[in-house]
């Protein structure tokens, strides 16, 4: 793992092509440390107008890779062999990808699970039995690890007892679990030879952009996202978004429309089928 492509990994404001160019003109952390603003604003063909501060970017590269010697993580990047397939068909993929666990269960049919933390008890159940099915039918269940009808997509998958039955994508770095009280479904997921994986380096808080961020590969690592309970505007929609944008399918659990307590799902399916999802 090459500490330059951590640092380069780490800059929010470069897009996945600028990345790529900085990446290809530049051969050292100690280059990228010296480099002013201008050149780096000619290596990437745009005037860059956010703060440059190389030596912060580097030493953040360091206290990760610490972090990762530490942890046992791992990584690939975009032109990496084992770099998941299906992230490479979005505009704006990520750099690298950090991980833990098996990330060849990425390559078992994926359907990517999404829906609101305030869950009702059918949504929350219909949630449990489809994951659960589906992984005996053997998909890799994609999930958010999120509580809600995340936790149950996950619990579902696991509940089948198949092994590499779910994998979690974080908003944050993998070093950190988001949120703390479900640790211990991550440590279940990592004994089920699943995986949760990040494009954020190791070291990085969750915030909230990040979390909408996530939400784009949560839609691009499958080719088929289900939404099973989703107010208006939530997070579980803005999934569903990406997942049209990147020509995935998108189909809603009949959970989604159960009790007066899912009553803006209505507003969703609108929204959707609008666009051109299938509804079910």
């Amino acid at each position: 793992m090459n500490i330059l492509d951590i640092a380069i990994a780490s800059i929010s404001f470069l897009t996945f092509r600028e990345k790529i160019l900085l990446q290809k003109n530049i051969d050292t952390l100690d280059r990228l440390v010296i480099l002013s603003i201008e050149e780096l604003s000619s290596i990437i063909g745009r005037s860059v107008k956010s703060p440059w501060q190389a030596q912060s970017i580097a030493k953040l590269a360091e206290f990760s890779l610490k972090i990762i010697e530490t942890k046992g993580i791992q990584a690939v990047r975009y032109d990496d062999e084992d770099f998941p397939p299906l992230l490479r068909e979005i505009f704006d993929p990520p750099y690298m990808i950090f991980y833990r666990g098996n990330l060849n269960a990425l390559q078992k049919k994926c359907i990517s699970i999404v829906g609101t933390r305030k869950v009702c008890e059918e949504a929350a159940k219909s949630t449990l039995d489809f994951a659960k099915e589906a992984a005996l039918d053997n998909r890799l269940i994609i999930s958010g690890l999120a509580n809600g009808i995340d936790s149950f997509a996950h619990r579902g998958a696991l509940s089948s007892c198949i092994g590499a039955s779910t994998a979690a994508v974080l908003p944050c770095g993998i070093d950190t679990i988001v949120p703390t009280a479900n640790k211990k479904l991550a440590d279940h997921i990592l004994r089920d030879n699943g995986c949760f994986l990040s494009e954020y380096i190791p070291g990085t808080p969750a915030e909230k952009w990040r979390f909408v961020q996530r939400n784009r590969l949560i839609a691009a690592l499958s080719p088929a996202v289900l939404v099973c309970q989703a107010p208006a505007g939530s997070g579980a929609l803005i999934t569903a978004d990406f997942a049209l944008e990147y020509n995935r399918d998108v189909f809603f659990h009949k959970a989604c429309f159960c009790s007066e307590a899912c009553k803006y799902e209505m507003v969703a399916r609108e929204k959707l089928l609008s666009m051109g999802a299938s509804g079910k």
